[in-house]
């Protein structure tokens, strides 16, 4: 690429393909949807045939050639991405038409696709994305609905005094600062990213300089999570990623944790992966529960159509859960995600369902099938998946090429029949059964004691992420008493504490920016319980608040476990939430105590913060 400096000026871009055009918030995939990388539109095409949307030079293109770089003439660098998961395609499914480092005119066929094919297992829509988004100051659609290549899209106005050179600098430059303060080169050894973090596993975890890398610019904060190092980038990860990467060579993570053997750690980062994308819904599955208790001691009659309904809406999510953690387990997993729906709905099935209760049983190719109820369960459906993942990964090797189309979706059908019904469903109940014992356990010896130390924990379990691995208790607990009285309740402690940092950083500090940061995130943190931009961007910044926060934490643990505070439905502790701890009988000393423990956080977090102090300078050298 040329060395000189190259003005960022105005550009049109260009349609890719003939289809329906739609916002990048269509795309199901938050990278696109939420923007994390930029600014543009998606095309739902009707050809299998993808153009350049711009004039200028290829820079780079995928190794499964399913998504090319193209860097224009006036300085705009967009990424053409065909079809979502498309990265899971077998080799040979794209055709490139062009190399990199060839010039292009906005038009110039570089892809293409057997459209037909494909759309039978992946959604096909087309992302284009201005990477360079900040260079802009304003982006306008001007195309109709309906579009076909090379009508104008997109018009661009650039910023003024805007050098390619200087941006791509700018992330060189904070790629080396990033790598100068982890101990050098020598002292990384696996480097990765996800949406907004760089992941690092280091040699020797003293030479790192911590309050360095937070001062850079560009750096939102420094964790120390479980296996290693989080550096948080934001949006622009990837380019920061790709500028160290491109300089720098490193061991994959994947690679690092298998020769380390690191199952805790690995099952840890699988169920979170799992997990998360479906505790939106669970939550709103308890948000409802907790309405119908309201509703229900307000009049409602639990007979009534209105009831009913929303019951309905509540249980749906529960009772089908095997078939969303297959859709998410096969994600993490790599495999289809519509063979993981698949397995999920096997479980569900009403034949299958019916055999549980059933007086007299069945047999599958000789092995029995045995009754059980896999409505509401988690670990079932991930065990299938994981064994699916590698049957697909058989079939798809030994099968030709010729017959695969029709052949793979049949034997991965006959194959995971027996394996799901017969021996991975089963297992996983009994996993959950130990799970649910245990729970058990603790719950007759000191379950005071359960709620201390996930209270000590909360704040780490934040901060690593791993909150959500440990959901599969959670189910449990519900399972088995109907209530939750450790995790969520040691929440109450974890998200109001840091309304509390928060509220107490912006009445004390005289930084402007800071002030204007711990106000949105006070806000935030409590009417949603969204503890994230507090926690990352002031607590762990600030250092001294993190001990206020494991008091305020401890503090409401104590007196939960004194008035035995209980979670009757689903949901992280916040002002919207409250309803959660509404006892079904319809007392109210169980919420009476919630709150008052949210009072005790917020006035001991809060105190604890003032009297502690913070040195905010960080802030001001980083303005």
């Amino acid at each position: 690429m040329n060395s000189e400096k190259k003005k960022i000026s105005n550009e049109i871009i260009y349609a890719v393909t003939e289809g329906e055009l739609v916002s990048l918030t269509s795309v199901n995939d938050e990278t696109f949807s939420k923007e994390m990388m930029g600014k543009g539109y998606a095309i739902i095409p009707s050809s299998g045939i993808v153009c350049s949307p711009v004039e200028g030079e290829v820079i780079s293109i995928f190794e499964t050639k399913h998504a090319i770089t193209i860097l224009s003439d006036n300085g705009c660098e967009v990424i053409v991405h065909i079809g979502i998961d498309t990265i899971k395609t077998s080799e040979g499914a794209f055709v490139a038409h062009v190399n990199e480092g060839d010039r292009v005119e906005a038009g110039t066929k570089v892809l293409s696709f057997d459209l037909l094919k494909l759309k039978q297992e992946f959604d096909m829509i087309i992302p284009v994305v201005v990477l360079n988004t900040n260079d802009y100051v304003s982006f306008d659609i001007v195309a109709k609905e309906m579009v076909k290549t090379k009508d104008k899209v997109l018009t661009l106005v650039a910023k003024e005094n805007t050098n390619r050179e200087e941006v791509q600098n700018d992330n060189q430059a904070l790629g080396e600062a990033i790598v100068k303060h982890l101990g050098g080169v020598a002292n990384i050894k696996t480097i990765e990213h996800c949406a907004t973090r760089l992941r690092v596993n280091l040699v020797d975890e003293s030479l790192l300089k911590e309050r360095e890398l937070e001062k850079i610019t560009g750096v939102l904060g420094v964790v120390h999570a479980m296996g290693g190092v989080q550096i948080i980038i934001g949006n622009t990860v990837n380019r920061v990623y790709e500028a160290i990467t491109t300089n720098h060579k490193f061991e994959s993570k994947e690679m690092e944790n298998k020769k380390r053997g690191n199952i805790v750690n690995g099952l840890l980062n699988t169920l979170s992966a799992i997990l998360g994308p479906v505790i939106p819904l669970i939550m709103t599955s308890g948000l409802i529960s907790s309405l119908l208790i309201l509703m229900t001691m307000a009049g409602l009659s639990n007979t009534s159509g209105e009831y009913i309904m929303l019951q309905t809406a509540a249980n749906t999510i529960f009772y089908f859960l095997p078939v969303m953690v297959g859709y998410t387990s096969a994600k993490r997993f790599n495999c289809n995600p519509v063979y993981g729906i698949y397995v999920g709905a096997l479980l569900l099935h009403p034949t299958i369902m019916g055999l549980f209760g059933a007086e007299q049983g069945i047999s599958f190719l000789g092995i029995p099938v045995i009754a059980l109820d896999y409505s509401s369960s988690l670990i079932p459906s991930i065990l299938s998946v994981w064994v699916l993942s590698y049957v697909e990964k058989y079939v798809d090797k030994f099968l030709p090429s010729a017959v695969k189309f029709v052949m793979k979706p049949l034997l991965i059908a006959l194959i995971m029949l027996p394996i799901t019904i017969c021996v991975a469903g089963p297992l996983g109940i009994v996993i959950g059964s130990i799970l649910a014992n245990l729970i058990a356990f603790v719950h007759a010896q000191a379950s005071w004691l359960a709620l201390l130390i996930s209270a000590a924990l909360a704040p780490i379990m934040v901060m690593t992420g791993m909150h959500l691995a440990f959901m599969p208790l959670l189910f449990e607990n519900f399972a088995k008493f109907g209530y939750d009285n450790f995790l969520f309740v040691s929440f109450i402690g974890m998200n109001f504490s840091q309304f509390a940092v928060a509220l107490a950083v912006m009445l004390k500090t005289k930084n402007t920016s800071l002030r204007q940061l711990a106000g949105s995130s006070a806000l935030t943190a409590f009417l949603c319980g969204v503890t994230e931009p507090t926690l990352f961007g002031i607590t762990i910044r600030l250092k001294k608040p993190l001990i206020a926060t494991f008091m305020g934490c401890m503090a409401s643990a104590i007196f939960c476990a004194i008035t035995g505070v209980k979670v009757y439905a689903f949901g992280a502790p916040s002002f919207f939430t409250m309803p959660i701890f509404i006892n079904p009988d319809g007392t109210t000393s169980n919420l009476m105590f919630a709150a008052i423990a949210v009072i005790i956080t917020i006035v001991v977090t809060f105190v604890a913060t003032w009297l502690l102090g913070f040195d905010d300078s960080i802030y001001e050298e980083n303005q």
